[in-house]
């Protein structure tokens, strides 16, 4: 809307409204107008009309239009949140507290209760002996209840603060300590507080809720890695033109679906390029990593190579779906679909999110193979990033639970689904 506007600027604003209203203006000249007065040089805004009638229907009922925001506050006297006003029978009580106790009693007091630890100091648990200490020691003719009515605070206050006065804080002993940090060492720091109470849940019957679970691992210490948004630019065929079968079938209720893409990784220390590049196939209904390869070239080989051992379980035509990589629009690539009877579909170009379960294994992969993944692959070979990599899906498939399914992890759905039939 612009600048608030005054009550004048509202009026000349209601007799523009009148006079478009009758028909006497156009609307193009009531926007231009209206702008005009607000000093705005954007469009008009739709919910405008709306709000003008609000204005006229308060206006007319004698209610204030002008708009109290973006103002400053008042400063000076009289203004902000008044003082508390104490009760009558408070304020008499400490009046007669004062009356009844000297100016020297009042200071020593105060001083005594404020400042020093008086527990710590008289080496005492006992609140009776600390006020009879107190009493022998000055000689006080004033009652516990004139200290109290003085200071303006309460019985149980007065003497909670003598109590706890001096003594340290003790630190509450966080339970289940020795599992949660057995847990997280089991899944390498890789599960953050969510997935790491499914997995104490699911293995050692302990029942902690996530949030929970999250201050104990704050206090222990234990932070996982979090996945950091990091986009390379690819080529893309885009002459290439395959229909999307799959439409976000991520689960492959529909039909047997397998996606496959290619992600960069930093070259190891033993490699002169600037990349080296893993191929993966996963299969949408069990998220298992059916098949990949790690390569220093992103050719056809990267990709052929490891689709050619690859054994599909299934009799019936089968989807295999990518995006619009060089090496899925091949000529080479697509005969060879074509020979073990399967279908080509792709994404929709600039649409990552229809190859979702592809890219989102590989945000898995990049965040929890090992800390600091764009550091730590630079100070290894090609053949160890290999190990690392192969052990990390092995994990995977076998050990990493998915809560979707209910806590089955992908071999387990696989060994369950492999035998399925699908239809396209």
């Amino acid at each position: 809307m612009g600048r608030q506007l005054k009550i004048n600027e509202w009026l000349q604003v209601f007799d523009l409204y009148e006079s478009y209203k009758n028909n006497k203006i156009s609307k193009r000249v009531f926007e231009y107008e209206y702008l005009k007065i607000c000093g705005q040089k954007r469009s008009f805004n739709k919910d405008l009309i709306d709000r003008i009638k609000i204005k006229i229907k308060k206006y007319n009922l004698g209610m204030n239009i002008e708009s109290k925001t973006g103002r400053s506050p008042k400063k000076g006297k009289g203004v902000g949140r008044p003082r508390k006003k104490f009760p009558l029978q408070e304020i008499e009580n400490r009046k007669r507290a004062l009356k009844e106790i000297s100016k020297e009693d009042l200071e020593w007091i105060v001083d005594e209760f404020y400042y020093d630890e008086i527990l710590k100091k008289y080496n005492t648990d006992s609140i009776e002996e600390v006020i009879k200490k107190i009493k022998n020691k000055k000689n006080l003719s004033a009652t516990i209840k004139n200290i109290i009515d003085i200071l303006g605070i309460k019985k149980s206050t007065f003497y909670y603060k003598l109590k706890h006065l001096g003594q340290p804080i003790k630190e509450k002993k966080i339970t289940y300590e020795e599992e949660i940090k057995e847990a997280f060492k089991e899944c390498k720091g890789r599960y953050g507080r969510e997935r790491l109470s499914l997995l104490l849940k699911k293995k050692y019957k302990i029942n902690i809720h996530p949030r929970t679970l999250g201050r104990k691992m704050n206090k222990l210490g234990l932070f996982c890695e979090v996945r950091q948004r990091k986009r390379k630019r690819e080529n893309k065929n885009l002459n290439v033109k395959f229909k999307n079968l799959v439409k976000r079938d991520y689960d492959g209720i529909y039909n047997d679906v397998y996606a496959t893409d290619v992600t960069y990784i930093p070259s190891p220390k033993d490699v002169y390029e600037n990349h080296v590049y893993l191929s993966v196939i996963i299969q949408h209904r069990t998220k298992k990593v059916i098949s990949w390869n790690l390569s220093k070239f992103n050719d056809n080989d990267l990709v052929l190579d490891h689709f050619k051992h690859t054994i599909f379980p299934t009799t019936e035509k089968f989807i295999i779906h990518s995006d619009h990589g060089i090496q899925y629009s091949s000529q080479e690539f697509v005969s060879f679909i074509n020979s073990i009877n399967g279908i080509i579909s792709m994404s929709r170009i600039g649409n990552s999110l229809d190859n979702r379960e592809i890219e989102y294994f590989f945000s898995i992969l990049k965040t929890e193979i090992f800390p600091n993944f764009y550091q730590t692959v630079k100070t290894l070979t090609f053949i160890e990033l290999k190990n690392k990599i192969k052990e990390f899906i092995d994990w995977y498939n076998n050990e990493r639970f998915l809560k979707k399914f209910n806590l089955k992890t992908p071999q387990e759905l696989w060994d369950v689904y492999k035998n399925k039939s699908f239809t396209i």
